[in-house]
């Protein structure tokens, strides 16, 4: 059965201001996010996270730190509870995606993604674990907090791992 290892961090909305950035010191919500998986790796040394779950006010917050134009939306709608179905969730929103004029940003580099080639892409190594982070919208969630996770299974070793077809868009 597949569950998730998850841990919640909060930081204050107040504290950024309209470009995504602390006015106190000028660092950007992106960087106090790569500070959370920081200490979700810390806390769960094997494991690094996959999955950012937050509510809408706060992806627009993350957008915004990240330079992302007006017409990125970030994190795919939950369609099934609280946690990530990569079996349903992906489709639902890919066929939303498709009627939008905006486009649906489905994740981020991870804070552990340090090799990138020559167009500043991330080069994905598949032994090491370190994935995108996935950007998932809970509405149910305070504004404040986020919740990092990863997927783990208990059990049946013998279970095929889940692959979803996400839809790839370029910006040009």
């Amino acid at each position: 059965m597949e569950r998730e290892l998850s841990e919640r961090y909060h930081f204050n909305p107040a504290d950024f201001g309209e470009d995504g950035r602390r006015l106190t010191d000028g660092i950007s919500f992106r960087r106090v996010v790569m500070e959370f998986e920081y200490a979700f790796h810390r806390a769960h040394t094997t494991e690094y996270a996959l999955n950012l779950y937050a509510n809408s006010q706060t992806m627009r917050l993350l957008a915004k730190s990240n330079n992302a134009e007006p017409f990125m939306i970030y994190g795919m709608d939950l369609h099934s509870g609280h946690n990530f179905d990569p079996e349903s969730d992906p489709f639902i929103n890919k066929s939303i995606d498709e009627y939008s004029e905006n486009v649906l940003v489905y994740g981020i580099d991870s804070a552990y993604m340090t090799d990138f080639d020559e167009f500043h892409n991330p080069i994905i190594d598949d032994d090491s674990g370190i994935y995108p982070l996935t950007l998932l919208v809970d509405n149910e969630m305070s504004d404040g907090e986020v919740r990092l996770s990863t997927p783990t299974i208990d059990g049946d070793d013998d279970l095929e791992p889940v692959t979803s077809d996400v839809p790839q868009k370029e910006y040009v």
